[in-house]
């Protein structure tokens, strides 16, 4: 009795202690510029990440189009809007739809090393996530921001901090490098999260 009655109390302020090193990011808007990794350096445009409460939303900007992802991580539901010149689309998914459409992302294993490297101040800890098909792919984040809804729910799901700077694969399997150029804490306007109900053709 005498030895759990001091492991408790220790357990008890490791706790408080972990909780005290974790800063919970409910506002937020990061700016991340857009670019191929391959043998011919190209700006693919830029990416805006909005987050407020359990709301995410993602502008992404090229030259030919545009895209932007609603996720809302309490429901699990998510819309995508697009843009390609004149026309403009709309699909909209429940969390089975969105997760299946994320299907790559399941069994991802994620290692977090050591490595540091500083992004915009901070000291980023590295993380190399590995999926089921063989690819690797490497991520930066801030160790103890923790954002309130995930951007990236399945692929990131299991790293302990805010992502600063990632990796993606292209179409034509070109590496693509997002990484973070901007970032404030103010919080988001609320209609930002406002998802048109007309002007779009219907794609599900």
């Amino acid at each position: 009795m005498k030895r759990i009655a001091i492991i408790i109390p220790a357990l008890f302020f490791y706790m408080v202690s972990l909780a005290q090193s974790q800063k919970i990011i409910s506002d937020c808007t990061i700016l991340y510029s857009i670019n191929s990794s391959g043998s011919e350096h190209r700006d693919m445009g830029s990416k805006t990440l909005y987050i407020k409460g359990k709301q995410m939303r993602v502008d992404l900007a090229g030259k030919a189009f545009k895209q932007t992802f609603f996720y809302n991580n309490n429901t699990g539901n998510a819309t995508v809007l697009k843009e390609i010149g004149a026309s403009k689309y709309i699909a909209q998914y429940n969390a089975a739809e969105w997760k299946k459409l994320n299907h790559i992302y399941d069994s991802i294993r994620v290692e977090l090393k050591d490595s540091v490297k500083n992004i915009l101040g901070y000291n980023c800890r590295q993380a190399v996530l590995t999926l089921k098909n063989g690819k690797v792919y490497t991520a930066y984040y801030v160790p103890g921001l923790i954002p309130s809804v995930m951007e990236m729910p399945f692929e990131a799901k299991n790293i302990p901090g805010l992502v600063l700077e990632y990796e993606s694969t292209g179409r034509d399997n070109e590496n693509i490098i997002y990484a973070a150029q901007k970032i404030d804490f103010k919080p988001v306007i609320t209609h930002l999260f406002d998802i048109p109900k007309t002007g779009y053709r219907i794609l599900h």
